[in-house]
């Protein structure tokens, strides 16, 4: 067990009560998502400061958030190597957006429009992942695909508008769209269960 599965388990205890809807387990692992999302967060502040990454990591990660609560995705099994991959994914994110010279109007434009038909199509197809923490009903599975979509193709409808005025934003949001797009692709759960498995014998 995890120091924060240990942690998670004495909060548990403490705050269960006889009225308490959920079992100790369900506490505990409820604060323990919580206290690794709050680590993870401030890990990515922190090292994306470190790196003069902040302005760009920070709103990459709301919009990719956004997306990803609605759709889950493939997660690595162990939380400090999901962390490290996030980290990576999020850093490689933000030095596209600040040092890759700016695409002209036309390419961005493309490349906007091709993001919203292929983050949409992928959604359509694949989202939401079944082993997210999303209720196993077809409707609500349903309703959160719809709005993944609405929200990617409005989100790049804005983008296009703003290609001219905001390379930061049209960018951002289509590095978010297509993270989070590739992470429901059933090629990257293949590749991840392929890693694991590797990295597990050793």
């Amino acid at each position: 067990m995890t120091w924060t599965g240990r942690v998670s388990g004495e909060i548990a205890q403490r705050i269960k009560t006889d009225d308490t809807l959920y079992t100790t387990g369900q506490l505990a692992h409820g604060i323990e998502l919580f206290l690794l999302n709050a680590l993870n967060l401030l890990f990515i502040i922190l090292i994306s400061s470190v790196f003069g990454l902040l302005r760009e990591v920070v709103p990459l990660l709301c919009c990719l958030f956004v997306l990803r609560t609605l759709t889950g995705g493939v997660h690595l099994k162990n939380p400090w190597s999901c962390l490290g991959a996030t980290l990576l994914l999020l850093l490689l994110g933000g030095a596209i957006i600040k040092y890759v010279p700016e695409p002209s109007v036309s390419t961005l434009s493309i490349l906007t429009i091709f993001t919203a038909g292929a983050g949409g199509l992928i959604n359509y197809m694949y989202g939401p992942a079944k082993h997210t923490y999303m209720p196993d009903n077809p409707a609500i599975q349903k309703r959160h695909r719809k709005i993944a979509i609405f929200l990617i193709i409005i989100g790049c409808i804005f983008s296009l508008l703003l290609v001219g005025y905001s390379y930061r934003y049209s960018m951002t949001y289509i590095l978010a769209v297509v993270y989070q797009s590739l992470l429901l692709l059933p090629g990257s759960f293949q590749i991840i269960s392929f890693l694991e498995k590797t990295f597990s014998r050793r």
